[in-house]
């Protein structure tokens, strides 16, 4: 991701990883890794940590309820979790 956002430095989007829920302490260590965590743009404050059960029981309710073709990426947003160290950094993130 961060070679990503190093070839395309204008590009203004959020990442995503999703990956198994016991995976998330190592994706947290990892992001903040100072090659991640101390560029313009922090990895931890632009890349959120989708747990794959959490975003597919999130997904088939959403199926369930009629609702899945109005999701928008907001649903990500709210849903994922950022490694940040305060409230006010992690608002910034969303």
């Amino acid at each position: 991701m961060c070679d990503l956002m190093a070839l395309q430095p204008n590009l203004d989007i959020q990442l995503f990883l999703v990956a198994p829920d016991e995976r998330r302490e190592k994706v947290e260590q990892e992001s903040g890794r100072p090659t991640f965590a101390y560029r313009e743009r922090p990895l931890p404050r632009v890349c959120g940590f989708l747990a794959f059960d959490k975003l597919m029981d999130a997904v088939q309710g959403t199926r369930e309820l009629g609702l899945a073709s109005a999701l928008k990426a907001e649903f990500l947003k709210k849903t994922a979790v950022y490694f940040v160290d305060d409230a006010e950094t992690a608002a910034t993130a969303l």
